[in-house]
């Protein structure tokens, strides 16, 4: 008993939340005021009956059992526990001065660090273990980290939390270590958890940067001649590019940015050959003249493509280039049983060269990481046509088509995720439940409808990730739905129940020309009918200062609850006139480099343009950007008087104001996108 009696005391709230969660922690301390408990007491146990369900509390607390149906930590497990702490010193004989010394001495240490057990298990956790679970590409980027002194999060009570700010992701590591959590969900050690031992070992000099460079190296070594090879050819590829200019773009461009790709997937650069086939498609839009080409994004993916590549080219490391390389599969990690809700689909095609079916879901965990997951049915488009308009047969152990049972609520079992993205793989079985009611509390609790709140909600922690932002928002009413035959797009403003402007936009696309046709009739409805309640699922984005939806379906029968939609506070936010002005300028500055790449280097001649930047830069304080647009209108100015076609400084210097202007857009690009909530535009 004196076993159980040490494990409760040192079950504090901070071991209980990673034991469970916060939720249930705080319905458990509910259920303690009003629930009917007792308990009977074994040498190594305690069995408690909670409101009629019966739970046997062992050591460690970990493996407590219930007769519930949850087949995790439940509130009655909680519930018991708590109970325990506050009366097992009524019922169980504690008159031993010495054990009751000994309570107290275990319960005035956990108060202020991890218990011994832990530590234990912490200290001999082995490397290659940790290492596997990292895998090779998170494991060269931690090293990587680590060797700068850039650690995760530590906060040592009586449970070890870390988080990872970068990835939104806190691990709490209890003891036994296989009971830990992390807001992935993954029952097994997953790369995060991995992550966060490493850490500890290297906060307490366990192990050094030095110790683990000795187990870095990759299972097959890279061959970094070839490596280099492959990237300074696309290198000089991308430069001839930047320095004709789209204007004067070749009639074999196609088959070289085809070509350029092939040698990346050969020589295994995979995040590169991705950019590549993302370029050869947007130039070939260019040449299409299609309504959704973009010479901005196409000139951020040349950057990021050339700065990857100079990192190839600067170093031989194998660490280092493992990292850089990147991988062609995604890797998925186990998690616990979701429970999803079929939202919609839509038609996914990319400039990279894959297209195919997106199918997103609601998880009905309150406190999973991602509120909306998606499974892919997508394929490259080089397969030819039929084989990628064939329909997406139901994976999970499903007969039939994916599209049949979009109409029905799922539960999957032993389910692997990367990000938000469901894997299809066959150890996962899925279970067809009740019909789709989105008419229930998880759905309205996933609703918006004020849209400041869904901004910061949504950017705070994943700012310009690769996940879709995918949001449910309901809006007041509609303030204009009006087409543009020039950009080929439509588009509906919105305001909500606080008084921000949100714009619902969509481009014409064959492919999607059902759904354009239907956004336009929806939003002409909404005019006229105002008193009509609509819900938009959609896609949030930050463009040019502005937050957008892109809508992947609408619903007309989804019952907002009126306490949601009530008249909110007047509006006290002022926009930030400073911050609107620097803004500005970088997206200005942003929009010459566009230039560049459009009459090419060897032809721009407005390069005194960016002389006047550079003295506005430096009257504003950006001094560091000043400098770098002086230089750059230095090297301009030089080549205008000579017949040089090496225009590698110029191109160098230019990423260097990309990368700038990157960084400050995503520093300042959300704040102002909040600006402009409060302007139609």
């Amino acid at each position: 008993m004196q076993e159980l009696q040490n494990a409760l005391s040192v079950a504090d709230d901070d071991y209980l939340i990673a034991l469970a969660n916060k939720g249930i922690l705080k319905r458990s301390y509910k259920d303690l005021e009003t629930a009917e408990i007792s308990a009977e007491y074994t040498d190594t146990t305690a069995e408690v009956t909670v409101s009629g369900e019966k739970c046997t509390i062992t050591v460690p607390l970990a493996e407590s059992k219930c007769t519930c149906p949850s087949r995790s930590i439940c509130r009655h497990i909680i519930t018991s526990i708590l109970w325990l702490k506050n009366n097992s010193n009524n019922t169980v004989n504690t008159e031993s001065g010495e054990n009751q010394q000994t309570q107290d001495n275990v319960s005035e240490n956990t108060d202020t660090k991890i218990s011994d057990e832990l530590i234990n298990e912490l200290t001999s956790f082995p490397l290659q273990t940790i290492q596997k679970a990292m895998k090779k590409q998170y494991y060269s980027e931690f090293v990587y980290d680590a060797e700068k002194g850039i650690l995760p999060e530590i906060e040592e009570t009586s449970v070890l939390s870390v988080k990872f700010p970068k990835e939104d992701m806190t691990v709490r590591l209890i003891s036994p270590l296989e009971y830990s959590t992390c807001t992935c969900h993954s029952l097994k050690l997953c790369k995060h958890k991995a992550a966060a031992i490493l850490a500890w070992q290297l906060k307490h000099k366990i192990i050094t940067p030095e110790t683990m460079l000795t187990n870095t190296e990759p299972t097959t070594r890279i061959d970094v001649s070839k490596v280099h090879s492959a990237a300074e050819t696309v290198r000089n590829f991308l430069f001839d590019i930047l320095s004709n200019g789209l204007v004067r773009l070749s009639d074999d461009i196609s088959d070289r940015a085809e070509y350029a790709s092939t040698i990346c997937h050969n020589a295994r650069l995979a995040d590169c050959e991705r950019l590549m086939r993302e370029i050869g498609n947007r130039i070939q839009s260019y040449i299409d003249h299609t309504a959704d080409f973009n010479t901005d994004i196409l000139f951020s993916v040349i950057m990021d493509c050339i700065i990857l590549l100079e990192k190839i080219l600067r170093t031989d490391d194998q660490k280092l280039l493992s990292s850089y390389l990147g991988e062609f599969k995604s890797s998925y990690s186990l998690t616990d049983t979701l429970e999803l809700i079929p939202m919609a689909k839509r038609h996914f095609s990319s400039a990279s060269g894959y297209e195919g079916t997106i199918y997103y879901f609601l998880n009905k965990d309150k406190n999973g990481h991602y509120p909306f997951l998606s499974y892919s049915y997508i394929m490259p488009k080089y397969y030819g046509s039929s084989r990628r308009n064939k329909r997406s047969s139901a994976p999970w152990g499903l007969g039939g088509e994916m599209d049949d049972i979009m109409g029905r609520e799922l539960r999957l079992k032993n389910p692997k995720l990367s990000g938000n993205k469901i894997s299809s793989s066959n150890d996962t079985k899925a279970e067809i439940l009740e019909k789709v009611n989105l008419n229930q509390p998880i759905v309205y609790d996933r609703i918006y409808t004020d849209f400041e709140k869904m901004l910061y909600e949504v950017f705070r922690n994943e700012i310009f990730s690769d996940i879709e932002k995918l949001v449910l928002v309901a809006p007041k009413r509609c303030v204009s739905s009006k087409s543009d035959t020039i950009t080929q797009s439509h588009q509906i403003v919105i305001e909500d129940y606080c008084g921000h402007y949100l714009t619902v936009k969509t481009k014409y696309k064959s492919d999607s020309k059902d759904f354009f046709a239907l956004l336009q009739r929806i939003g002409d409805i909404m005019q006229e009918n105002p008193e009509q309640q609509y819900v938009i699922f959609a896609n949030t984005y930050i463009q040019n200062g502005h937050c957008y939806l892109y809508p992947i379906a609408i619903y007309d029968h989804i019952d907002i609850p009126r306490n949601m939609t009530e008249e909110k506070p007047e509006i006290t936010f002022k926009p930030s006139e400073t911050l609107s002005l620097l803004s500005k300028l970088m997206f200005e500055i942003r929009s010459i480099l566009c230039d560049i790449i459009q009459c090419g280097i060897n032809s721009f001649d407005l390069y005194e343009q960016i002389n006047d930047y550079s003295a506005e830069c430096t009257k504003s304080g950006l001094i560091v950007l000043g400098d770098k647009l002086k230089k750059a209108y230095e090297l301009f100015k030089a080549k205008n008087h000579t017949y040089d076609n090496d225009n590698t400084d110029i191109i160098n210097i230019l990423t260097e104001i990309y990368t700038y202007l990157s960084i400050g857009i995503q520093k300042t690009e959300i704040k102002q996108a909040n600006n402009n909530l409060y302007e139609e535009n």
